[in-house]
């Protein structure tokens, strides 16, 4: 109890900016926990063992075969695959040159269309990254203006002073705390939509290579 009491303590008088900086926490913590659930659960069924069957049947097994692998599947690159295989009534060692080109703007458009589904919400989550520090920034401002205001006008005022040396030190502080955990998740989810999404371009040249001979 002492402990909440003294954080809400440390929010009110770190002033108005820090509901900006409440406001985008909230906005933070959803998107890093939706992004954790898709990555702890649908991207996890691509396994190194799925992957090497995946692969060996884009080489050699039919589209049918494909299709039947990857359609229990929810990790992007068999969802790729699905999508690609279920818009062509091809067979894939019997493509003609002109129908390659429609093949390839259907797996062009499916890594697109994944590659954005899993890009949804990083852009609000380097919002907050770049917004939290800057609202601390902004509260420090204010604090200092309202402490230097306070001192120019009464020797007697310290109470004024102190006050808004604290919502200078709070906004600041609160901030930091903000953007530096969503910071680590948004540099580590980065890392695994690139790496997601280089394994799509190897199951598309995989699909290619495929009629391509």
């Amino acid at each position: 109890r002492k402990g909440k009491r003294m954080l809400l303590h440390y929010f009110i008088a770190g002033g108005i900016f820090m509901w900006g900086i409440l406001l985008a926490s909230i906005c933070g913590v959803a998107v890093i926990l939706e992004k954790l659930w898709i990555f702890s659960t649908k991207e996890r069924e691509f396994t190194k063992e799925y992957r090497k069957q995946l692969f060996k049947a884009l080489k050699t097994e039919s589209r049918e075969k494909i299709i039947e692998i990857v359609k229990p599947k929810r990790d992007s690159v068999s969802r790729i695959v699905t999508k690609t295989m279920e818009n062509i009534d091809l067979d894939l060692d019997k493509i003609e040159e002109s129908e390659r080109e429609h093949l390839e703007e259907i797996i062009r458009e499916a890594v697109l269309a994944q590659a954005g589904k899993l890009e949804k919400g990083m852009w609000l989550l380097g919002a907050v990254v770049n917004t939290a520090p800057q609202l601390g920034l902004l509260g420090t401002v204010t604090g200092m203006i309202t402490s230097f205001s306070a001192l120019s006008a009464s020797v007697e005022s310290s109470k004024t002073v102190a006050a808004g040396i604290s919502e200078a030190l709070y906004t600041t502080a609160f901030g930091l705390i903000v953007a530096i955990p969503t910071l680590i998740f948004y540099n580590y989810f980065n890392r695994r939509i690139d790496a997601t999404a280089l394994e799509m371009e190897r199951a598309a040249l995989h699909i290619m290579g495929r009629v391509k001979k």
